[in-house]
This record gives C-alpha cells, structure tokens and sequence, in this order.
C-alpha cells in the first residue's frame, strides 16, 4: 500500500500545509497473553513529502499494570515508546482513512518484554475544521528482538487522536486562492483583448501609434 501510495503521489503545491501536530491517547496491550496492559498518551508530528504520504514522528509515555508469573498482586510499570515511520493517505475525503508503518524503540525492555517492534496502524481521520480533525487508529506491535526471535504478534493498541494543522504559509499578496483567482481574471482580460483586436474595425487597424490619422470613410 506505501508503495502504491509512492507511485501514485503526486507533489504538493505551493502554499499547501505540509506541518501536522498529533496528540492521542491510547489503550496499550504490549504483549500477546495480556498479562500486561495500561493507557497513556503521546505527541508526534507529520510532515507531508506529497498529497499522500508523510514521514511521522514522536513518542509516547504510558502506564501498565502487569501480572507476575509467580501470582500476586498486580504491578504498575512505565512504559515509553519512541518511534519513526511513513505514513500513506488513501482517501483525501473529510473520512480520510489511513495506513502507517514504523519503527518503535521500547524503554525499559523489562516493560514488555523486547526493546524493539514494528508497528502497523490503519485508521481514519475526520476532518471536522479547515485546521482540525479526529482520529481512531488500531495498532499492532511485531516484536523484532524477543528471545525467540520475530514474534508475529506482540501487542495491541487502540489510540484516539486530536490532529492540528497550523496555518499555511500566505503568499506575496494574499493566499493561494485569492492569486489564483487573480490569474484567471487575468486570464480572462488577455482572452478578452486578444478578441478585440481580432474584431478590430478597419478605422481603428490604420490608426497609427499614439494619434488618429486623417483618412475617413467616404458619405
């Protein structure tokens, strides 16, 4: 899908916002046996290489509660995350599904029991302001360093997400809209004046620069 989003990118025109700001909270499964699991929250930014595909990055803390093997009462433990990636937009719509792949970096390793995991995420975001949107993405982590090698499935995670896009940056003489509404009136005049000329009277074709010349038609 990140491949096909590549060949199908196209890139991104002047002024368009290429800064996003992401803040989310998540409920976290790090392991595939549950006996650990917890919620925290995070902060990542994207940046947009084309229309669909970005380059993302961030971190997360979170807090778990796990249960030990030998029994008793539950454990807290903190668990942060820190992670890079690409992110591909499939629909430009305001549901914008999306599919992300990264990198994660997991500290302490004790946490979960493997430092570092691949982690898949496909979701939508809803585009309910020009510069605002919601967004629901559910993850799964591939542990890559376990003492058993790749695991196909270590964990889980579900996050909501809050995305701010700042303003897009104005333009000599106003924004992208109003120039290119310029240009058409423009465009617009040139047609205009470009027909007149073509129409012109025989009068006017033998005026010669700056001043009428004598001649006039006959009674």
């Amino acid at each position: 899908m990140l491949v096909l989003a590549l060949l199908l990118a196209a890139p991104l025109r002047p002024g368009d916002v290429a800064l996003s700001v992401r803040l989310e909270t998540a409920y976290l499964q790090p392991d595939g046996d549950s006996s650990s699991r917890g919620g925290g929250a995070g902060l990542s930014l994207g940046y947009r290489l084309t229309d669909q595909l970005s380059a993302i990055g961030g971190a997360s803390a979170s807090l778990l509660w796990s249960q030990p093997a030998a029994g008793g009462p539950r454990q807290r433990q903190h668990l942060a995350m820190v992670f890079a990636g690409l992110e591909a937009l499939l629909d430009a719509t305001p549901i914008a599904p999306f599919l992300e792949l990264c990198v994660v970096r997991l500290l302490p390793e004790s946490a979960a029991g493997y430092s570092l995991a691949t982690r898949t995420s496909l979701g939508a975001d809803w585009l309910f302001a020009e510069r605002f949107a919601l967004g629901l993405a559910v993850r799964t982590l591939t542990p890559l360093d376990t003492s058993g090698g790749i695991s196909a499935l270590g964990g889980a995670e579900v996050a909501l997400r809050f995305i701010w896009t700042p303003a897009g940056r104005r333009l000599p003489g106003g924004s992208v809209a109003a120039l290119e509404k310029i240009s058409c009136a423009q465009s617009v005049c040139t047609r205009s004046a470009s027909s007149s000329r073509s129409t012109r009277s025989p009068i006017r074709s033998l005026r010669p620069a700056g001043r009428w010349c004598g001649w006039r038609p006959p009674p």
